[in-house]
């Protein structure tokens, strides 16, 4: 327990209560720990004190909301010189229910220690206004007050700054007008106050000293003279400019903070930046999940690791592109300039987004037709090239042709394995004439070496192409080579027998890649058919919607591939009757389009390892009520189950893992495309691709079902 206050200490505080408690205020003295010692008859009216018990018995901290007040101004007090006043001390109290404002003079007493010990206290009532005018000068409001005649006859400090003069004295005196942007308002504002005394939330722009405008937002009221005539006008005005610009913006403004779960939430934005993510006002973006508006955690983590590493260098994230979604799912195109706020565990951090998705897609646009020209061209050089490839065929390879455009190549294999053979048979007769002669120059050794380099040449049945080639170029330098044992002595009939094989050795091996390529182009060409029409896709989207027969257009699709499927050896089964009549509502040839690049993936994705079974590709279509169901599916190159699960088969761009077999050509942007087309016609696709003859599902060394089911809604016709 703390020691009562010393005996002459406490006579020394009642000497100076005595002094002046007859002034008519409440004045009462306490010791350090809040106990009254002495109180005038004001005092302990004004504290509702028992005048029958003596004031020790109460305790001025229990009038206090907050303790910790109390000891805030302790410590002020404990700084000041001894038996000096202090006055501008403040304080609520709490009176018996009753909440008061208080002012203190207050002078303190110390010990020998020079601690306080002692209180002497003169507590005045405060008004409202009194209570908060010590703030006048602090806030970021600006006062002023204007005669009849519209001149300033008084302002505070913060109008002044406002305005941008060093002191309210330089604008008293002179017209309000002179200080607006537009000075005509002045009689507006005068007739409106008139008529209503009380005007809030007015707008008005204001001229800087330095002639720069200054936006505030201004509340005043009217007051008049007994005669009810204006007298005053007094009012309060914020600069809202930040705030204006802030809402012009063209960008949105935000600040991210950290919640008690750890969720990164929008707590501060501007309005542009809520009507990019998808949001009519900013109270309902408010605390939303920033990282909910990116379509990927992936895509979030990436943005968050090079903003972390930005920070590392104190420097911020300038001009980071992504892609975000906004509140319906849309996907749109921004650049962020973002930085951490001055925050030790970077748990608030500030920053602009503009949204630039128009401005992509417009060259998006752009680019799309110009790269449209420039592959219909390309087509059409492609398209020459195959002709030329095929009449070049049809000169050279009459013997070998199958069909109209293409080769027998296992009759031009049988081919050249004959003439290899006698070939063979001259070499060694050959060998015999260079030993028998005794011949010791190099070249028969040439003709040997490139021979033994044919005959070990022998690849893979998919290498054809390059076993083909490999072939042409050792016969080309065989045939130098026996051109230059000419030279020799040795007989003119056995090098022009040689001459002539390797020369019928070439135009097999040439007709074989030429069929090769042929083959490669007929692939390839539907998808530069697809790609072309893909980016001339935006042609259509303005078309109006029609009510259109689904067969037709899919037997249409199914036409235009039968002849790459018969290059890649696929039967093509239609399980539906071409002459059924099923109405949908759509883009006639954007459904071409889906159907073409499904029954385009079915064909190419084939299986085709082995000759044990032909590749097959079924086309079923189910006519329901109200809705179609058409399946594209195939015997071929499987489709990994986390690919599906995770739906990376329809993200743009992107090509399955095993969809590299053979070396198989692709966009990666058809079933991107194919879901997008079906999905806005309001129906659904889904893929599912399954393991064949009990295989295991993760082998993907064996071919897989794989399905494509397009549902679409049917159309009700007048």
């Amino acid at each position: 327990m703390e020691p009562a206050l010393p005996f002459v200490l406490r006579e020394e505080i009642r000497s100076a209560f005595e002094r002046i408690c007859d002034l008519p205020f409440p004045i009462y003295a306490s010791d350090k720990n809040g106990n009254f010692l002495f109180a005038n008859d004001q005092a302990i009216e004004f504290f509702g004190l028992d005048p029958s018990k003596s004031p020790g018995a109460y305790n001025i901290g229990a009038y206090y909301e907050d303790a910790g007040e109390r000891d805030y101004i302790l410590r002020q007090l404990q700084n000041i010189p001894p038996g000096a006043w202090r006055s501008d001390l403040t304080v609520r109290l709490k009176i018996h229910e009753d909440y008061r404002k208080i002012r203190f003079n207050s002078r303190a007493f110390f010990d020998e220690n020079n601690q306080l010990c002692g209180l002497l206290c003169i507590a005045n009532s405060m008004s409202e206004i009194e209570w908060f005018s010590e703030f006048e000068e602090i806030i970021q409001a600006g006062f002023f007050e204007v005669n009849r005649d519209m001149v300033i006859t008084d302002c505070n400090r913060t109008f002044a700054g406002m305005l941008k003069y060093e002191s309210s004295a330089q604008l008293k005196g002179k017209p309000l007008g002179d200080f607006l942007w537009e000075p005509e308002k002045v009689a507006g504002l005068l007739d409106e106050i008139r008529r209503h005394p009380h005007l809030e939330d007015l707008q008005f722009k204001l001229r800087r000293k330095d002639g720069a405008m200054v936006i505030v937002k201004m509340n005043c009221i009217g007051i008049h003279d007994e005669t009810e005539d204006l007298t005053y006008i007094k009012g309060t005005v914020s600069d809202v400019t930040f705030e204006i610009i802030q809402n012009d913006l063209p960008v949105g403004l935000f600040l991210v903070s950290t919640n008690a779960k750890g969720e990164e939430i929008i707590s501060r934005a501007s309005t542009v930046f809520a009507q990019i993510h998808g949001y009519d006002s900013v109270s309902d973006i408010l605390t939303k999940p920033i990282s909910s508006f990116h379509s990927n955690p992936a895509g979030y983590e990436a943005f968050k690791a090079e903003l972390d590493k930005a920070a590392l260098n104190n420097q911020p994230l300038l001009d980071y592109y992504m892609e975000i979604q906004d509140k319906q799912g849309k996907t749109r195109n921004v650049v962020v300039n973002v930085r951490y706020a001055a925050d030790e565990n970077r748990d608030l951090r500030v920053g602009a987004v503009y949204d630039v998705t128009d401005h992509v897609r417009g060259h998006m646009r752009t680019l799309e037709a110009d790269f449209s020209s420039v592959l219909h061209t390309y087509i059409a050089t492609i398209n020459g090239l195959r002709d030329t490839l095929g009449m070049l065929i049809k000169a050279h390879g009459q013997d070998l042709l199958k069909d109209a455009t293409h080769i027998d190549r296992i009759r031009a294999g049988a081919e050249i394995n004959r003439h290899k053979k006698r070939l063979e048979e001259y070499l060694n007769d050959l060998n015999k004439m260079v030993e028998d002669r005794n011949v010791t120059d190099a070249q028969p050794g040439r003709v040997q070496k490139f021979w033994r380099a044919l005959s070990i040449s022998d690849m893979p049945a998919e290498k054809e192409k390059d076993n083909a080639a490999w072939s042409r170029r050792n016969l080309i330098e065989m045939r130098k080579s026996i051109e230059m044992l000419k030279n020799l002595n040795l007989p003119r009939e056995l090098l022009r027998n040689m001459r002539s094989e390797v020369d019928e050795l070439l135009r097999l091996t040439s007709m074989i890649s030429l069929s090769i390529s042929v083959d490669e182009l007929n692939e390839r060409i539907p998808d530069f058919y697809y790609f072309r029409d893909y980016l001339r896709r935006g042609e259509t989207v303005q078309q109006e919607v029609k009510t259109h027969s689904l067969i037709p257009i899919l037997s249409d699709a199914v036409r235009y591939l039968e002849e790459f499927a018969a290059v890649n050896r696929v039967t093509i089964n239609q399980h539906f009757n071409p002459k059924e009549h099923i109405p949908v509502n759509c883009h006639k040839t954007s459904l071409n389009r889906a159907f073409h690049n499904l029954l385009h993936n079915a064909i190419k994705y084939s299986w085709s390892k082995g000759q044990d079974r032909q590749p097959w590709v079924d086309v079923h279509v189910e006519n329901r009520k109200n809705e179609v169901e058409i399946t594209i599916s195939n015997w071929g190159v499987p489709i990994r189950r986390e690919e599906l699960e995770k739906g990376q088969i329809f993200q743009f761009g992107k090509r399955g893992r095993e969809s590299e077999d053979r070396g198989r050509s692709g966009t990666g942007i058809g079933l991107y495309d194919s879901l997008d087309i079906v999905t806005k016609l309001g129906g659904a696709l889904r893929v599912s691709s399954e393991p064949t003859f009990g295989n295991l599902p993760d082998n993907y060394t064996n071919p897989f079902i794989t399905k494509a089911v397009i549902t679409l809604p049917t159309a009700k016709e007048k």
